[in-house]
């Protein structure tokens, strides 16, 4: 009980990733990491040559296939290198249920996020390990559709 009063974080694995590539390639570089909630630390020209070395966080669940995704978006030009760095707290509840009406206004308004990462890495996570996920099974129950017509 006091587990869940107290609202639980949880911890995510997060990579060092190094990219060398070009400066035409350095956009799509750019879009792959974005894409896959990666963060920029450090971007240096190497000295005599046109090749840029970016240093990036990147967490672990999104690095599953980012190398062959970073080949194909680049055309085989950029070459990454990940290592483990460091542990990462997400910022969301991973247990947390919209329980007042101020909680949906909030959420309606945008001062919470719409969708909650922590959730959704936990249910992925209970999924592949074939334990119970509480998934909604009707989205929208406002009105009820008959696939009949009336004659």
């Amino acid at each position: 009980a006091a587990f869940l009063r107290c609202g639980p974080r949880l911890l995510e694995p997060v990579y060092r990733c190094e990219v060398q590539c070009d400066q035409e390639i350095l956009g799509r570089m750019y879009a792959v990491l974005r894409k896959r909630r990666g963060e920029i630390l450090a971007e240096d020209l190497r000295e005599g040559t046109d090749l840029f070395l970016i240093s990036a966080s990147l967490p672990v669940v999104e690095s599953f296939g980012f190398a062959n995704d970073l080949r194909k978006n680049t055309s085989g030009a950029a070459h990454p290198q990940l290592v483990f760095s460091h542990y990462e707290a997400l910022p969301q509840d991973p247990l947390f249920v919209v329980a007042t009406e101020e909680e949906q206004e909030a959420l309606d308004d945008g001062d919470l996020p719409t969708i909650n990462l922590a959730r959704k890495l936990m249910d992925g996570v209970r999924r592949r390990k074939g334990l119970r996920v509480e998934d909604k099974v009707v989205a929208s129950a406002t009105k009820q559709r008959t696939m009949s017509r009336k004659r």
